[in-house]
């Protein structure tokens, strides 16, 4: 009887715990996202804006303390480290192989919030502190017998169980089954 492997697609927020951010960083990301936040709304509303452009929006345009754009980046590099090596030594026990699809911090995507929402500074500021980090990963198991509905509640199962007190938060936004390629099953 062969193996057959299962796959699916994870996509996962993870929120990175203050406590080791401040082991590894200088300055406190939440004052660096807050401070991030009144640079962006006063550029919002000296421009009329009705929308928070997203920070490579300021990389080529300005109206950012350079300084700030610089630590944010210096601290997104390091936080989205941290979350692909504690995600694999977490998980490697749980998938016979795991593949990284992207990563990405949070504080680098377009803020949801508008001005003039209710504590739009303050979600601004939550945005851009760089403590959050969104992922795609392929995830494989080797399992007899899987249905795509079983492969799917496993992976969300355990990724949850061997994430979940790592991180001060963890959302599994989206998961799907992926068919087997015709190499996957081997005798």
């Amino acid at each position: 009887m062969g193996l057959k492997f299962s796959r699916v697609a994870l996509s996962l927020v993870v929120k990175v715990p203050l406590e080791v951010l401040e082991q590894h960083m200088v300055a406190n990301p939440a004052v660096v996202g807050e401070e991030l936040a009144r640079e962006v709304a006063r550029y919002a509303q000296q421009h009329d804006l009705g929308y928070y452009p997203a920070l490579d929006y300021f990389l080529e345009h300005g109206g950012v303390e350079p300084d700030l754009l610089n630590a944010v980046e210096s601290m997104t590099w390091l936080v989205t480290g941290l979350v692909r090596e504690e995600i694999k030594t977490r998980l490697r026990p749980v998938f016979s192989n795991l593949r990284f699809e992207s990563i990405q911090a949070l504080a680098y995507t377009m803020p949801t919030v508008r001005p003039g929402q209710n504590n739009a500074l303050l979600r601004l500021g939550e945005h851009f502190t760089p403590d959050q980090v969104k992922l795609t990963l392929i995830a494989t198991s080797i399992r007899h017998r899987d249905t795509p509905e079983t492969a799917i509640k496993m992976a969300e199962r355990m990724t949850w169980r061997w994430l979940h007190e790592h991180f001060e938060a963890i959302d599994i936004t989206n998961i799907r089954y992926l068919p087997p390629d015709g190499d996957e099953t081997q005798a």
